[in-house]
């Protein structure tokens, strides 16, 4: 059997005061359908990376027996046809192989021959994967799920599930749970390794949370008890030494044991020390509790209700560009605190009828009655700014210290809010803009694929904001476990 075994593993990056990994230890098998799972910045492309030895590690040690391909492949030259990216990727699979992997996936067998560049995001990424698993070596899927539909994952994860063993890096649940057997978790402490899908890992978690938080509990009740009884012993001690003493500050000349007096107190105070250092004992255990402790930070949506209990509604709303239509006509109506999420396949034209709403695309055919009152807060697909977080505020008119109070329950650190937004990683970009819309009272809020490059933590909390207000919302997603979670319905273009 063939294994992965990484011993004692550190590495940081150069212009990073703090290591990405210390001390990391892990033996995996290559028949196991792994998925590794973190938050945003943890470090799990860069696991990836220093596998298949992109990257080399500061000290200690990979042992595997097996060779890598990694996911996202290279593209040399996107003029080429298919069939020639995948000579370059898998030269050792034969044609057969191949073509066998892209009947599995759905693709037709005509795609081999056009350029790449004009596969569709879809097309690519069930392609390249493929060719990945038509060759040899040991998959490393890098989020495999981008610009795939909720049937494009559901498909994916069905085939994923047929295969051997690989490593897959995701934050789409439902995804996880349909083709995983075992889950690798990487924290800022360490990592946790479970025998399951992403529910049972999640079950084995929220019971380890629900013991820290009792224990927390505990030892915080235990530190308060242990601060009086310090401090009442010091009392006691201080009391016994002024025995000694006139009030006035002169000796007693008095018949006084002073020895004795001394004796006691001594041994009162000693009995303080001791208080007190049980006391830093527990303050101590408190705070490596909370190393790895993950209480979720509390989002809140204010919105603003609408005067109509209608928002707004179209009447064969379409699109068309060069020719092409974009958006088919499209009837839809939404009231206040309906939560829709808009469904479709790829190229169906959610995106567009979302800009249609927001404002962003105003030729169209056919009717949107929308009012100009209807305060819209619009998130796109693709968030991509340059500038400050402070620019950035300012430019959208919202509270600054409450647009970073929102992106530290994030998980920002103070560093980023000192950093250009052009340096942000996609995960950042998309907090960011989320963060701008919490900050913003409307009516409606019209998100398109809000949970883009976001860890599962941010998925979990951008959830639960949602569920716990009386938030209207217009969304595109992907994800199947979120649209589960929060939409009060689905609406399907093109349908």
């Amino acid at each position: 059997m063939s294994f992965i075994q990484l011993e004692n593993l550190m590495f940081s990056y150069s212009d990073s005061l703090k290591p990405i990994f210390s001390g990391l230890n892990i033996r995996f098998d290559t028949d196991w359908k792994l998925a590794l799972i973190g938050a945003n910045g943890v470090g799990k492309t860069t696991f990836l990376e220093l596998l298949c030895g992109k990257l080399k590690a500061t000290s200690g040690r990979i042992s595997a027996n097996v060779n890598f391909c990694r996911f996202p492949c290279k593209i040399s030259d996107y003029n080429k046809t298919a069939y020639e990216i995948s000579e370059e990727i898998a030269p050792e699979a034969e044609f057969w192989q191949i073509e066998r992997e892209v009947n599995l996936l759905g693709l037709d067998a005509e795609l081999f021959f056009r350029p790449f560049f004009t596969l569709s995001g879809g097309e690519r990424t069930k392609f390249l994967l493929a060719v990945l698993f038509a060759g040899e070596g040991f998959p490393l899927l890098d989020e495999p799920t981008d610009h795939l539909d909720l049937e494009g994952r559901r498909k994916l994860a069905e085939y994923l599930k047929s295969k051997k063993g690989f490593l897959v890096v995701s934050h789409d649940r439902a995804f996880l749970d349909n083709c995983c057997d075992h889950i690798l978790s990487i924290t800022n402490t360490g990592t946790e390794l479970v025998r399951g899908n992403y529910s049972v890992w999640r079950q084995e978690r929220d019971k380890k949370e629900a013991n820290d938080a009792a224990r927390r509990e505990n030892l915080e009740r235990e530190r308060a008890r242990l601060e009086r009884a310090s401090e009442k012993l010091q009392r006691w001690a201080d009391k016994s030494e002024n025995a000694k003493w006139r009030q006035g500050g002169e000796r007693d000349s008095s018949n006084i044991d002073r020895g004795f007096v001394s004796a006691r107190a001594a041994k009162i105070q000693k009995r303080s020390i001791a208080a007190f250092e049980r006391r830093e004992n527990a303050e101590r255990n408190i705070k490596e509790l909370l190393k790895d402790f993950s209480d979720r930070e509390e989002l809140k949506i204010f919105s603003e209700k609408y005067f109509k209990s209608e928002l707004f509604h179209s009447e064969q709303l379409s699109v068309t560009a060069e020719g092409k239509t974009i958006l088919p006509p499209t009837d839809f109506v939404i009231s206040s605190g309906e939560r829709i999420a808009v469904c479709g396949k790829n190229g169906a034209g959610k995106s567009t009828f979302l800009k249609v709403v927001a404002g962003e695309i105003k030729d169209f055919s056919g009717t949107l009655n929308i009012s100009p009152r209807l305060k819209i807060s619009y998130v796109p697909q693709i968030a991509d700014y340059a500038g400050s977080l402070s620019d950035y505020a300012s430019l959208y008119g919202v509270d600054e210290s409450y647009f970073k109070a929102i992106l530290a329950k994030f998980g920002f650190d103070e560093r980023d809010f000192s950093r250009d937004m052009r340096n942000f990683s996609e995960g950042q970009k998309k907090k960011a803009a989320l963060a701008r819309s919490l900050c913003e009272r409307a009516h409606l809020y019209v998100w398109d694929e809000p949970l883009n490059y976001l860890d599962i933590q941010a998925r979990e909390q951008l959830a639960q904001a949602v569920k716990s207000s009386n938030v209207s919302i217009l969304f595109v997603e992907h994800d199947e476990a979120f649209i589960t979670d929060v939409a009060t319905s689905v609406y399907t273009v093109g349908s």
